[in-house]
């Protein structure tokens, strides 16, 4: 274990020797980077957590809680202003329970849980009080329960009750809305917020419930639905509706014959927004009824009976009738619906329907072809029966044919621009382009020359490492000044010049050098073999170095 240790401790220190001093100032940046983000994981890993103990409390409820958590020695920590206290995680429910007993926080929203406690003598304006502050509290309650809204208020007016109806206010509320962020209320929900208000209060009427959010929008519509403001403004979407459904009536089913993008369908309609209530009365006099018919009989004596003389007179006789006839008679009350249509113009592009023409070349290509009139004249009768058309009532209709393939003028001479590839532009990019690509091609043919030059340097390493190039010394051939035959038979030999070209190396020297250089090589192949980590390392030193 400890020669193991030792090896390491040498490789160790034999690699850090080895290094250039930037190669020593990066290693022991890098270390002291890593040293110090181990070290914060630490100290960030090792910190309690904390939650959310209390949210959007008031100051008064906040200071309690603190005092509270401060004789406890419990750690906490304060967000948004003071209005939320965090505590450690470990301690959230039990500290909630305890402070739960203790009556904290107090202030909150109070609904009917007010008349829990019944305290006896309170007046009928204490009574009262307490009723609307606990509506209050139960529509609060009531409208953030919706996901859009974060908080609540609301406040109610009730009036008193007067003698006379023409004195009787009515009852009002308004509503502040706290949204959660990144949210919005629709004017539907808007308008059931409204509704929900004005329905738990007694003669509150939905008009009359005022809503903004916490930057003081307005969100709830108050206007009178017999205001003509508001009546223009309803006219006019339910007019928007009426043309729309029209369109989308003959829209869908052009699309369908000619495909889609290839019609074009628009519709103005005139609507009747007058409201007309009709009382007719009428008398049919050919229809009668008997109602009532009176017959008075007055028979009157002759003048001999009159005188007691029954003579054979006969006595006068008179009828009178009276007959009462009740007429036919017919009563009605006619209210007209608003909204009728009075008149509608309709107007209908269709596109030109593509066919194929040989060119004078012999090829085939695609043409936009106008339709045929008949063609039209069925189109503009199917959009007739579609919207309704009605001549008696001034209606009209206009069914064209256009090439929506036509260029705009931008796209033109977008066209004219491509058209020509020896602009001044196209040239200088082109240029550019080839620019680029020889000085890609240079950079790489110098990269790869010198990736040569540095392999063929290691490799020629790599051999004298193994033995199999021995670097031996070489007598120069033919150089100026060599020994000849007769000076080597003597003995003697001749000065060296100072040229390391022209340096004569006799043999008794030349055998000492190769003998020399073959003790060297068996020593590094021995090591080698004995010690291959080693020499593993080393050889890769040695080639960082070459690197740099």
């Amino acid at each position: 274990m400890g020669e193991a240790v030792n090896r390491f401790r040498y490789q160790l220190q034999t690699f850090f020797v080895n290094l250039s001093p930037s190669q020593k100032l990066l290693l022991i940046g890098a270390i002291s980077v890593a040293l110090a983000l181990i070290i914060v994981m630490l100290v960030w890993t090792g910190r309690p957590s904390y939650d959310i103990l209390f949210a959007d409390l008031s100051k008064k409820d906040a200071a309690e809680i603190i005092d509270k958590l401060k004789e406890k020695k419990i750690d906490f920590r304060l967000e948004e202003g003071g209005k939320t206290i965090l505590v450690p995680s470990g301690k959230v429910y039990e500290l909630r329970l305890e402070f739960a007993s203790m009556g904290l926080p107090e202030e909150g929203v109070i609904g009917y849980e007010i008349f829990d406690k019944s305290n006896i003598g309170m007046t009928d304006f204490l009574q009262k009080l307490n009723y609307r502050r606990a509506l209050e509290g139960e529509l609060t309650r009531t409208i953030e329960e919706i996901d859009a809204v974060e908080k609540a208020r609301v406040h109610i007016v009730i009036p008193e009750t007067r003698l006379f109806q023409e004195d009787q206010k009515q009852p009002t509320a308004s509503v502040i809305l706290k949204l959660n962020r990144a949210r919005s209320l629709s004017p539907a929900k808007v308008n059931g917020i409204a509704h929900l208000v004005a329905s738990s209060v007694e003669g509150l009427e939905p008009e009359n419930v005022t809503i903004v959010d916490t930057r003081g929008r307005i969100l709830s519509n108050n206007n009178n639905p017999d205001d003509l403001l508001t009546m223009s403004a309803t006219q006019l979407d339910f007019r928007k509706k009426v043309e729309e459904y029209l369109t989308q009536k003959a829209q869908s089913m052009l699309d369908r014959v000619f495909g889609p993008g290839n019609a074009i369908v628009r519709v103005n309609a005139d609507l009747d927004f007058n409201q007309v209530k009709k009382t007719i009365e009428q008398y049919d006099p050919d229809n009668t009824v008997v109602r009532s018919e009176e017959i008075n009989e007055q028979v009157t004596p002759s003048g001999n009976q009159a005188n007691g003389n029954g003579g054979g007179a006969v006595a006068a006789k008179s009828t009178n009738t009276i007959t009462n006839y009740e007429i036919n008679r017919t009563l009605q009350q006619v209210v007209e619906s608003v909204g009728n249509i009075q008149h509608l113009s309709v107007a209908v592009l269709i596109n030109n329907k593509k066919e194929k023409v040989e060119n004078p070349d012999g090829e085939t290509e695609i043409k936009s072809v106008p339709r045929d009139p008949q063609e039209l004249t069925v189109v503009e009768d199917i959009v007739k029966r579609a919207v309704g058309f009605q001549e008696e009532r001034g209606d009209e209709i206009s069914v064209n044919n256009v090439d929506f393939s036509l260029p705009t003028a931008d796209e033109e001479l977008y066209n004219l621009d491509e058209e020509n590839p020896w602009s001044i532009p196209n040239i200088i990019e082109k240029v550019l382009i080839f620019l680029a690509i020889i000085g890609a091609m240079v950079i790489m043919q110098s990269l790869f020359k010198q990736v040569k030059e540095r392999n063929d340097a290691l490799q020629t390493q790599l051999r004298v490492l193994k033995g199999e190039d021995e670097l031996l010394p070489a007598l120069p051939a033919g150089a100026a000044g060599a020994e000849s035959p007769q000076a080597l038979e003597s003995g003697e030999r001749p000065l060296a010049t100072t040229s390391e070209e022209d340096t004569m190396i006799s043999s008794e020297d030349f055998f000492k050098d190769v003998h020399k250089v073959n003790e060297f090589n068996e020593k590094i192949r021995s090591y080698i073999k004995e010690n291959p980590e080693t020499a593993t390392n080393l050889l890769k030193i040695w080639l960082m170095e070459d690197a740099e």
